[in-house]
């Protein structure tokens, strides 16, 4: 459905936030990207990651990597994808 709504926990600085991913597609390409983002690894010969996925959908940024996503998903909203 593409009106399913997911979301990553982020944290920066000390700071929580939400970030909201509207449709599963998004959601997944969001997770890659963060994944890859933050050099996380996850054996190819385990069973597939649930969508969502309580204990892995969060991720400690810098601000580097902060401003990558941010502009990882300006980009996405633009392309309207």
């Amino acid at each position: 459905m593409q009106n399913e709504e997911f979301e990553f926990e982020i944290y920066h600085n000390g700071v929580r936030f939400k970030a909201p991913v509207k449709g599963k597609e998004r959601f997944l390409r969001e997770r890659a990207f963060l994944d890859n983002l933050v050099g996380a690894y996850f054996a190819p010969h385990l069973l597939p990651r649930p969508v969502p996925d309580p204990s892995g959908d969060f991720y400690m940024l810098d601000d580097q990597q902060l401003e990558t996503y941010s502009a990882f998903r300006k980009k996405q909203e633009q392309q309207g994808i």
